[in-house]
Formats: C-alpha cells, sequence, structure tokens
C-alpha cells in the first residue's frame, strides 16, 4: 500500500475523510449519461413550453405545468435520475432552436414536481364503466415490503402504497391515490372514485374493500360494488347489497358467485399494477413525499399513454389437463 506523503497519517479509530477534486468534469459526465435525442414538436414548444402570465408579483416561471409533466414522463419512461434527464439533447438544442429557455432539471423539476398536478391521459369509455381496484407498495429506502411486514416499519424500511382504479376495457388507469403504509385500502376508495369520469357500471375489489363506508362510496357513483366477505361474515340490515354477496355464495359456492358476479376482472388491476412495476420499477427516487406523489402520477400517465398504443388481445383457445 502507498501513502501519499502530503496527507498525514490519520489518527488510531479515525474515518478518513474524501473530497472529489474533479466534480465539475464528473457532474458533465453523468449528465452525458443521459445522451439520448429526443424532439419535440416546435409549434409545442412555442406556445406550452412557457407558462402564461400569472398576473403576480415576484418572477414567473420559466416552464409551464405541461413543460414539467413532460420532463417528468421522460424521466419515468427512461428511468433517469434529475441529473440525466439534463442530458437529452432536445432539453438543450432543441430548447435553443424554438426560443424558449433552456431547462435546468436540477434546479427545476424537482422543486415544481412537489406542487405539480399530473394531468393522466386516459381513453374515453363508451358507456357505464366497469372498474377494478387494487394497490401495490413502491419502496423508497431500505429492504422492502417483507421486511417491513415481518419487524415492523422503520427509519431505514418504509415504502409508499400505489392505490389504482383501472378500466375494464380500456386497461387505462383512470384513478390512482398516493398514500403512506400507515393508509388502508378502503381509506382511499372514496376519493380514489371521486377520479373516475363518466357512469360506473361495477367496482370489483378484493376483501379489503369489504367495509361499510365502500359499499357507501360504491352507492353514491350509483354502481355496484363486487367483493368477497369474510369467511365469517354475517348478513347486515335488511336489504343491503352485501347481503346479495352472502346469499349468491351460499347457493353457487364461493367460486360459482364470482364467476357469476364477473369478479375475476379484477385481475385486470393486478395486471396494471404488475405492467407498472415491469416497465418503472418498484422503488421510488424522490424523497419528499409530495415529490413522490408526483413521480407516481407521472408514471401512470406514461404507462396509459404505452396502453393506448397497443394492447394484446387474448382468446380462449382450449383446455389443459389438470
Amino acid at each position: 500500500m502507498t501513502t501519499d506523503p502530503n496527507v498525514p497519517p490519520a489518527e488510531a479509530g479515525a474515518k478518513a475523510k474524501h473530497r472529489v477534486t474533479n466534480w465539475r468534469d464528473y457532474d458533465r459526465a453523468l449528465v452525458e449519461r443521459g445522451g439520448l435525442t429526443v424532439w419535440f414538436d416546435e409549434a409545442f414548444l412555442r406556445e406550452h413550453w412557457r407558462p402564461a402570465p400569472s398576473g403576480r408579483r415576484g418572477a414567473p416561471f420559466e416552464y409551464s405545468g405541461i413543460a414539467i409533466q413532460a420532463l417528468l414522463t421522460l424521466k419515468a419512461a427512461f428511468r433517469l435520475p434529475y441529473r440525466a434527464l439534463e442530458g437529452f439533447r432536445t432539453l438543450a438544442d432543441a430548447a435553443d432552436g424554438a426560443g424558449v429557455a433552456r431547462p435546468r432539471p436540477r434546479t427545476q423539476l424537482s422543486r415544481r414536481a412537489r406542487a405539480l398536478r399530473v394531468a393522466i391521459p386516459c381513453r374515453a369509455g363508451t358507456g357505464p364503466r366497469h372498474v377494478a381496484v387494487d394497490s401495490t407498495g413502491l419502496k423508497i429506502h431500505g429492504e422492502g415490503e417483507w421486511k417491513v411486514f415481518r419487524h415492523g416499519a422503520g427509519k431505514r424500511r418504509t415504502w409508499r402504497k400505489a392505490h389504482l382504479a383501472v378500466d375494464a376495457g380500456s386497461k387505462d388507469a383512470v384513478g390512482v391515490e398516493v398514500t403512506t403504509e400507515a393508509w388502508s385500502d378502503s381509506g382511499v376508495f372514496e376519493g380514489l372514485l371521486g377520479q373516475v369520469e363518466g357512469d360506473i357500471e361495477q367496482i370489483d375489489g378484493d376483501g379489503a374493500y369489504d367495509t361499510r363506508a365502500a359499499y357507501a362510496a360504491a352507492q353514491a357513483r350509483g354502481a355496484r360494488l363486487v367483493v368477497p366477505p369474510r369467511e365469517s361474515a354475517v348478513p347486515w340490515e335488511e336489504g343491503h347489497p352485501r347481503n346479495r354477496a352472502l346469499e349468491g355464495i351460499a347457493q353457487h359456492g364461493r367460486k360459482g358467485w364470482k364467476k357469476i358476479a364477473g369478479y375475476h376482472r379484477r385481475s385486470l388491476a393486478e395486471n396494471a399494477m404488475h405492467r407498472l412495476k415491469q416497465l418503472f420499477g418498484d422503488r421510488l427516487a424522490s424523497r419528499l413525499f409530495e415529490t413522490q406523489v408526483a413521480e407516481v402520477h407521472a408514471r401512470v400517465a406514461a404507462m396509459n399513454i404505452m396502453a393506448a398504443l397497443g394492447m394484446p388481445v387474448s382468446v380462449c383457445v382450449g383446455t389443459t389437463a389438470a
């Protein structure tokens, strides 16, 4: 081992300190890792890149909310950190060519994302929607969901929950909520339904939605809630819609009732959760909760855009021996 004669020997038990001496060059290298040329339409840059005057005192924003969302969508689609996003050629060359401000994602995106209201595109339905709801965990730091389940949430082990409402027809996510792990699925059910536009015919959910509040929220939207009651469930007051599920299970069995009620379309929500993690990973990069919400919403927006390009169509062609 060689020793630098200009560095004094460390005392016993002391921790060595290091300093990066080529930070400017290293910073540029990190930027260049995102070197990919993507072109925006020049009319979009001219008309939408800068925000409209707010009429308030102080310096206006350099970039509109649409521009921030577009960059966050690219960040999600290519799994880029903010610094690597700066390496996109479109963010410098195309912006200069259109006469708009050159983005500085590290100083603008991370701050603007905290208060950004992401517009999630989804296709309009042709009739009442059949909606499936579910939730999944997204890691932020630590060892993940299993360790938290076994040992409890701690400072170094926690995650965020993404709750989705998925249109069974178009496969689009038509509602999204982001919460901490302390929130139950039924606790955000009403807010999730509030994001679904148009009429709702049926809502499928797992046993976590077998609550009076969930049934009341579904009734308020004129929808039928299909949720498997608990094994030890007893009838509620006369005329409550949950009682029909108990009657159907008593008559046809739990498996038969699920088939008759169309409950198995709930798997479409699970499929959407799988796509979300497969496309963008199961870990969030942001540290602040407000920015994590925007990050999840941007991922869902990108997922809907990808789904609109085309989805597989499968049909039953036979059966196999058990």
